[in-house]
Formats: structure tokens, sequence, C-alpha cells
């Protein structure tokens, strides 16, 4: 976490100086912001690497050993991590198409949902995290063959998920016309862009709590292994998310109010198929969980 921090600290002044030509720099425009994430990110794996590759590290962890191909190991990482890879792949496509979309509506749309989406990104990062912790512990404990601590994780997820997705949703619903404010910089169509924006922020607040319950659900069915059902299912339901967004926009020409209830009716579905896969226990069959351990 320090690594990334430095990172950003680093990507930030940087970037500015190469956008604006700052500091004896070029001026570089939207091309500098790109130089300056590369640097940054570059500047952040160097730091890792330092780190990973300290003298304490190499004697404490056996780091040089460790640089032989095991099959075994590569084969497993393989079977569970290629359909999370797969996943993530399709999802993000299929999201960054439904906002292209959303965005061919004009100028008041664009700008409502970037303004929508900076706030939900304020949710989610750290809810990824969170996904990522309980993940790893999940998978963790059941390697070990503890599902009393794995459920044990499981319920802190529930309660860190839910109760930090609880006050974010409660300030987005109360406080959403200051926080749309914050990104009002023009007069021009200002009044159209802050009633769009402010609807689509209730949308936001209702479903930003079912993404604290799907970030913990996707992080224990993908700890204990259960990786290719959870591709199956969010990739499925993405994909149906766009074609029905794809008839929303440009085959009957709703507004943008119809389709954005259309997304967030999406996020709904989604996090109840997880849950209802977490509740049904299958994934805890134990010849299912035998073979996450197979090489």
């Amino acid at each position: 976490m320090v690594c990334d921090v430095l990172g950003i600290l680093l990507n930030i002044p940087l970037s500015w100086c190469l956008i604006f030509g700052k500091a004896g720099l070029p001026t570089l425009g939207i091309a500098g912001a790109a130089y300056g994430t590369v640097i940054s990110t570059v500047f952040t794996i160097v730091i890792y690497l330092l780190f990973y590759l300290a003298k304490e590290n190499r004697e404490l962890f056996k780091i040089n050993s460790s640089f032989v191909f095991d099959r075994g190991i590569t084969g497993r990482y393989l079977r569970l991590g290629f359909p999370s890879g797969l996943e993530m792949f399709l999802n993000v496509a299929a999201f960054n198409l439904f906002l292209l979309m959303f965005q061919s509506y004009g100028i008041v749309e664009a700008a409502s949902a970037t303004i929508v989406f900076n706030w939900d990104i304020l949710s989610f990062v750290p809810l990824l995290g969170l996904n990522i912790a309980v993940m790893s512990m999940i998978g963790r404990f059941v390697g070990a063959g503890d599902m009393h601590k794995a459920n044990e994780v499981t319920t802190a997820g529930y309660i860190l998920g839910v109760g930090y997705s609880l006050f974010l949703a409660l300030n987005f619903l109360v406080f959403r016309d200051v926080l749309v404010e914050i990104f009002i910089f023009y007069e021009e169509d200002a009044d159209a862009i802050r009633s769009l924006s402010r609807y689509m922020m209730v949308g936001l607040s209702c479903y930003v709590l079912c993404e604290g319950m799907l970030q913990v659900a996707t992080g224990v069915l993908r700890g204990a292994g259960d990786t290719r059902w959870v591709m199956w299912a969010s990739t499925s339901m993405h994909w149906a998310m766009l074609v029905i967004q794809f008839l929303i926009i440009k085959v009957f020409a709703f507004g943008p109010r119809f389709s954005w209830i259309g997304f967030v009716i999406m996020i709904l579905g989604l996090a109840s198929v997880f849950i209802y896969r977490l509740g049904s226990n299958r994934w805890r069959d134990p010849d299912k969980l035998q073979a996450v351990m197979t090489e």
C-alpha cells in the first residue's frame, strides 16, 4: 500500500508538470497525463521489486530458490486465475461500451455520467481492496481445511462491506446536491447536468449497498476456487445488460433516466445472484474444495 501511495504522490505532480509544461518540462497536454501515469507506475513496480528482493526477505523467505518452474502450481494458477482474468476483461469491456452508449445521448448525459461514476469510484476501490482481502483469507483457510475460520472471515467481510457501503449510500443520498455541485464549472447546460446528476446519485446510493455485498460474495467464492462459476454468472449478466442497454438507447430511443434505471436493476440482480450462490453452499462441497488444491 505504501508503494502505491508513493506512486500516486509522484503521478499527481508529474502529470501536472507534463500536461501544462511546468518545472521546465514540455507541454504535452493529454499525452502528458499518459506519460506521467506510465512513469509513476514503473516507479511503483521498482519499489516493489526493491522491497521483494531486499536481503532480509531473500534470507527469510528463500526467494532465490523460488525462481524455478513448478508445473503443478502453474497449472493451478491457470485453472483458477484465468477465469477471473477473463471475467474482468469482459466485464470492463461491457461497462465501457455501456458508458459510451450512455454518453452518446449528449453533453449533459456524458457530464452527468462522469460526475456520478467519479463518486462511484470512491465506493468501489476500497471495496475492491476488501474483496482481495476476503479472497486471500478464504483461500488460506479453505486450503487449511478450516471452514470455521472461513465462516468468520465471511461474517467480518459483510460487516465491513455493508457498514462502509451504508455510510456512503446515506452520504450520496443526503448530500447529493453538494457532491454534484463540486463538478459544475461552467454555466452552459449546468441546470440540466445538475438535474440529471442528482437523479443518478439516487440510483448510486441504491446500488452501492449491493456493491458491498457483491464484492464480499465474489471474494468468498473466488477464494474457495469457484472462479469458473463466478466468471460465467458475472460476464453473462454484464453482457445481457449491454444488449438491453443497446435496445433502450439505440433501438427504442428511451431517455437517459430509463437507461439508468436499467443499469441499477442490473447491479441489484447481480448482487442477488451471487448472494444466492453464496447461501446455497454449493461451493462448500468437500469434493469441490479438494479439487481446488489439486495440482
